[in-house]
C-alpha cells in the first residue's frame, strides 16, 4: 500500500497543476471576445449623464501601454449643479496586463504616499444593478507643486456570456480572472478638500450613481452583439440623450 502512496500524490499534484493552470489561462472564462473587440465599446460611454458633464482628458501612450490599455476613457466630469468633479479611467486589456497596475502601484510609482495601510472594501449599490464592489484608498503628494490628496476607488469587470456587467475587486485579481482576453478596469478619483473627509462623503459614490447604469449597458454583450452585427450600440446617442 505504501508503494502507492507517491503515485496518487503524483496524481493529486498533476490535477492541482492542471487546475491552476486553466485558472490561469484562456479555458473556463466567461466570453472568448478580445479586447480589441470589447475597446468598441468604450466609445460609446457618453460625454453628459444627467447633471455630470465630461472632459477628455490626454493620455500619454507610455502611461497607456503601461497600463496594459487597448482601450481607454480618460475623462473628467463637472456636475453642472453642485461643482463636484470626478475624474474617470476606465480601461479594457488582457488580464495579464489590466490586473498588475492597481493604485498602490502607480500612484506611488508618481510619488504619491498610500495613506491607510490597507485597501477598503466598499459596496456601491444601484437600483436594479448586480452590486458593485470596489476597492479604495487614499493618496498625498506634497512637493514643490502643492499638496495633493485624493480618493480613488477602483473595480474590474470581466465580460460574461450571459451579458451580465459585475463590478468585482478581489483580493486577487489575477487569480480571479485568469489570463482572460478582455478585462476591464475602472477608477473613480475626487480631489479631497477635507483631509479628514471620510469614503461615504465622496463625490464618487453621487457619480457612480448616476455613471453605473449607464457605463454597464454600454459595456454589456447585448451592445458588442449589436456592434458585430452592424449596428450601433445604445450608447452611441447625443449627449442629452444619457439624462
Amino acid at each position: 500500500m505504501s508503494r502507492n502512496v507517491p503515485i496518487v500524490l503524483g496524481i493529486l499534484l498533476i490535477v492541482g497543476l492542471t487546475i491552476v493552470e486553466a485558472s490561469m489561462s484562456d479555458r473556463f472564462q466567461g466570453s472568448n471576445v478580445t479586447a480589441e473587440r470589447f475597446s468598441e465599446l468604450l466609445n460609446h460611454v457618453p460625454m453628459k449623464i444627467g447633471d455630470w458633464v465630461g472632459e477628455d482628458m490626454k493620455v500619454e501612450d507610455e502611461v497607456r501601454q503601461t497600463a496594459g490599455a487597448i482601450g481607454y476613457v480618460s475623462r473628467t466630469y463637472r456636475n453642472v449643479k453642485s461643482g463636484e468633479t470626478v475624474r474617470l479611467w476606465l480601461i479594457v486589456g488582457h488580464a495579464r496586463d489590466i490586473c498588475r497596475h492597481t493604485p498602490n502601484v502607480c500612484y506611488v510609482s508618481s510619488g504619491f504616499k498610500v495613506r491607510a495601510e490597507n485597501n477598503s472594501l466598499q459596496s456601491i449599490d444601484v437600483n436594479g444593478l448586480p452590486p458593485a464592489e470596489f476597492w479604495t484608498n487614499t493618496f498625498l503628494k506634497e512637493d514643490t507643486a502643492g499638496r495633493q490628496l485624493v480618493r480613488v476607488f477602483w473595480a474590474w469587470y470581466e465580460p460574461e456570456s450571459d451579458g451580465v456587467v459585475e463590478w468585482k475587486a478581489p483580493k486577487n485579481p489575477r487569480w480571479e480572472f485568469g489570463n482572460a482576453r478582455a478585462l476591464f478596469k475602472m477608477y473613480f478619483t475626487d480631489e479631497m478638500r477635507n483631509p479628514n473627509e471620510t469614503t461615504d462623503r465622496s463625490p464618487c459614490l453621487r457619480f457612480a450613481q448616476d455613471f453605473l447604469p449607464i457605463v454597464d449597458k454600454a459595456l454589456s454583450q447585448f451592445e458588442l452583439d449589436k456592434v458585430s452585427n452592424g449596428g450601433t450600440a445604445a450608447a452611441a446617442q447625443t449627449p442629452d440623450e444619457a439624462t
